[in-house]
């Protein structure tokens, strides 16, 4: 008899069997698709034997490193044999956030998880560009004096055409940080997310971001989520996704969940 998957896609986006089905059969089909022994992947992963199991259909982790760990001996095993894994480790970590979110706000956990079920997973060709980008800002930021520049806009034919609205605020951000004055820099990121409508958090992240202020976003999202309508932050963290902004949106949602 054919074994039926962990859960089935409804007509409205969102999976029968629960934000936790949906995490163990991705985690469950990621494991199986390069089939390498539990104890090889946990050797090289330094986790525990019994974890691999667990997160196949009894727990999900309460941290994403772990997680990544395992990842990451997957994506080697799979690079070597010429093939890609079924999901891409920013869909597999939004499961996870969602999962734990849905412990205390089911509704906002549907969402999330409707709207990674709508949109197609980030390759791991994308997966690995995202994290040397990310990581390349923040070296940049940490040793270089940081100016009062504003980012270059985007090249004609991105995504984002419209011009940059908050390079004042970016370039203020950067010229306080510049002079000393921490505070008031982030005060100015703190003001943005509390104030930024949902469509504009994705192009302000992104403008942030190619100025290496990996700090000003921190405090942006961190303030979005502490909007007194928590519907916002949600559908911010929504909006973030569908841009594939995975790691923005999970901060968000990793910030509701600590309200």
């Amino acid at each position: 008899m054919t074994k039926r998957p962990a859960h089935r896609i409804t007509q409205h986006g969102g999976p029968t069997g629960g934000i936790r089905e949906a995490f163990f059969a991705a985690f469950s089909e990621i494991v199986e698709a390069v089939a390498v022994p539990h104890k090889v992947i946990a050797s090289k992963a330094s986790v525990g034997l019994s974890s691999i199991s667990c997160y196949k259909g009894e727990r999900v982790p309460d941290e994403p490193g772990p997680l990544e760990r395992i990842y990451k001996v997957l994506e080697e095993e799979a690079q070597a044999r010429d093939m890609r894994l079924p999901h891409s480790l920013p869909h597999l970590l939004a499961l996870r956030t969602a999962a734990t979110v849905e412990r205390t706000d089911p509704d906002a956990a549907a969402q999330v998880l409707a709207s990674l079920m709508r949109r197609r997973p980030a390759s791991e060709a994308w997966t690995r560009s995202h994290r040397r980008r990310m990581l390349h800002a923040r070296r940049k930021a940490a040793r270089l004096p940081v100016q009062a520049k504003v980012p270059v806009p985007r090249p004609m034919g991105d995504r984002h055409l419209a011009p940059d609205k908050h390079a004042t605020d970016i370039a203020d951000y950067l010229h306080h940080v510049a002079e000393g004055r921490f505070r008031h820099a982030q005060f100015i990121a703190w003001m943005l997310g509390m104030n930024l409508g949902t469509q504009e958090f994705p192009q302000t992240v992104t403008s942030f971001r190619m100025a290496g202020a990996e700090e000003a976003i921190e405090a942006m999202l961190h303030a979005a989520a502490d909007r007194e309508d928590i519907q916002v932050p949600i559908r911010i963290a929504l909006t973030l996704l569908d841009e594939d902004q995975v790691a923005d949106a999970q901060t968000i949602l990793a910030a509701i969940q600590n309200r």
